[in-house]
């Protein structure tokens, strides 16, 4: 026989099957349909014209082509496969 030892809402012991259940479900349904705010997402005007040309010594370039590609970003928030891009 499994054990299904939850509390309900009231901090009272459930040792029901059914009624532990019914308890995770009602706390999921209840949590799942809440609408949370969310930040607003910056955006900037687009750039027009040439892109400035990234100049970068041979240690920089050393270092990139080190880098494992699908990683996360960095403080930059430039992708991995973007910046060895340039190294290829």
């Amino acid at each position: 026989m499994e054990d299904f030892r939850y509390n309900d809402e009231n901090g009272h012991l459930l040792m029901d099957r059914k009624k532990a259940l019914r308890r995770w479900r009602n706390h999921f349904e209840g949590i799942s349909t809440v609408e949370f705010p969310l930040p607003v997402i910056p955006s900037a005007a687009p750039t027009h014209g040439p892109v400035q040309k990234i100049i970068v010594d041979g240690e920089t370039e050393a270092a990139m082509k080190k880098v494992r590609l699908g990683k996360a970003t960095g403080p930059d928030e430039v992708a991995a496969d973007l910046w060895k891009s340039k190294f290829r």
